[in-house]
């Protein structure tokens, strides 16, 4: 009898079958026209067992960025409680495409971010799972002692905002086709100009 250890990485391992599997098939042949049915076959896998991984055909196509933000989420929670928000959020997400380039999915993570974006499911159903992300991001910088005075309304900026200017290097990187580490980069270009930006667009315009 397999050990709980051996049961947990075989969970693992035929949820990354899976997840890999889908991608592969919503690529090639489209979103719309592939069946969860069609995804458990192609991966050896039952449809019975596919559903007890992912209750929805977009949870199989979005499972690489779910994981990404779950790398992300823990990372943030591991950050020292005293650190700065931006700072352990900066770092947190590094550490995250660091997984993504070493466990060799970043072209893949390009690819299904086009593709995410170019079918409208999809992308609400992506937006809602970015909004509860960002849900647990504030739960956790909620107890950095920053913010113990701040009530609700601080961490919601500081997440709002490096979401914001996350999503803008993302963008940047997928339009130049980058490394990770030019997209780490990028992140801290658009942290560093995040204020001078919001200022500067406060100013009414020169008279000429």
């Amino acid at each position: 009898m397999p050990s709980t250890g051996q049961r947990a990485r075989n969970a693992m391992r035929t949820r990354e079958v899976l997840a890999q599997t889908a991608v592969e098939l919503f690529l090639e042949d489209g979103f719309d026209a592939v069946t969860v049915e069609q995804v458990a076959a192609a991966a050896n896998v039952s449809p019975r067992t596919t559903y007890r991984y992912f209750h929805t055909k977009e949870g199989l196509a979005l499972a690489l960025l779910t994981d990404l933000d779950n790398h992300f989420l823990q990372s943030v929670q591991a950050r020292p409680h005293d650190e700065a928000p931006l700072e352990s959020l900066r770092h947190a997400l590094a550490e995250a495409w660091a997984w993504l380039e070493s466990s060799g999915q970043s072209e893949t993570y390009l690819v299904l971010q086009a593709f995410v974006e170019s079918h409208p499911g999809l992308m609400a159903a992506n937006l809602q799972r970015g909004y509860s992300q960002e849900e647990l991001l504030v739960a956790t910088l909620e107890t950095k002692p920053v913010f113990r005075s701040s009530g609700d309304l601080g961490p919601r900026l500081v997440v709002a905002a490096f979401a914001g200017a996350s999503r803008v290097a993302v963008t940047t990187w997928r339009r130049t086709a980058g490394t990770v580490p030019m997209l780490i980069n990028t992140l801290d270009t658009c942290i560093a100009s995040l204020l001078p930006a919001l200022q500067s667009a406060g100013e009414p315009p020169h008279v000429r």
